[in-house]
């Protein structure tokens, strides 16, 4: 099994992707872990955060976009 390391996440890509799952899957798994995920993020975000910058993520400053 991989190992999820916290510079590999993005926090606002990641809650984008749990919008596009919620209410969007015909299985209750998809709307349980896509509010956990929210719930997550909307309790701890400046945990998580801390833990991505302690991790050597970088400065969670925002990507441009591919097309500018």
């Amino acid at each position: 099994m991989p190992t999820l390391h916290l510079h590999d996440v993005e926090i606002d890509p990641l809650q984008g992707v749990t919008k596009q799952v919620e209410g969007h899957s015909i299985c209750a798994l998809g709307d349980a872990v896509a509010w956990a995920t929210q719930g997550l993020i909307k309790h701890f975000r400046p945990e998580l955060e801390r833990r991505i910058v302690e991790q050597g993520g970088g400065d969670l400053t925002p990507m441009q976009e591919a097309a500018e």
